[in-house]
């Protein structure tokens, strides 16, 4: 199995201009083939090529900055959160998006793919086709899927 046969394809992206609230949006609005919402949306610039990835992640950093103290509860309060969120809504998407991306040919088999992943600590890869434009997106989830469909079909273990 390669990984053209499980990626999902991308449907939607965001230009680094664009603000985070219109990715979250994005994000919010996309559904993957199993109807989970999405974790990551690609950027691409205007000639339609790779510059970056913005995840959940990059999400939550915008709206907790990383020189907060690691103990919020102790100088939070209630609202703090969604004021921090409402503050960072209209930040442009380049200033939080993962810059360096590791992509993977469609292609490539899922071993490889899995491996890339594990040893990256990857949640998702984009997924390029020869011509390098991206094609879709593959995540841990997908191949872990197909793994659990593997295991899910085995004669019942005997202890």
């Amino acid at each position: 199995m390669k990984v053209k046969d499980i990626l999902n394809p991308v449907t939607d992206h965001v230009t680094p201009e664009d603000t985070l609230q219109l990715a979250v949006i994005k994000m919010r609005e996309a559904r993957k083939r199993d109807g989970c919402g999405v974790r990551g949306i690609i950027v691409l610039d205007g000639g339609e090529n790779l510059i970056g990835v913005l995840s959940i992640k990059d999400i939550l950093r915008a709206a907790i900055p990383v020189y907060l103290d690691t103990k919020l509860s102790k100088f939070s309060w209630d609202g703090m959160l969604e004021k921090m969120a409402a503050h960072v809504a209209c930040t442009k998407v380049k200033e939080f998006m993962t810059h360096e991306v590791i992509t993977i040919s469609e292609d490539a088999t899922l071993m490889t793919c899995a491996d890339l992943l594990i040893k990256k600590n990857l949640q998702r890869l984009p997924v390029v086709n020869k011509e390098n434009k991206v094609i879709g997106i593959v995540s841990i989830s997908d191949i872990y899927n197909v793994i659990s469909e593997i295991f899910a079909d085995q004669p019942e273990c005997k202890l």
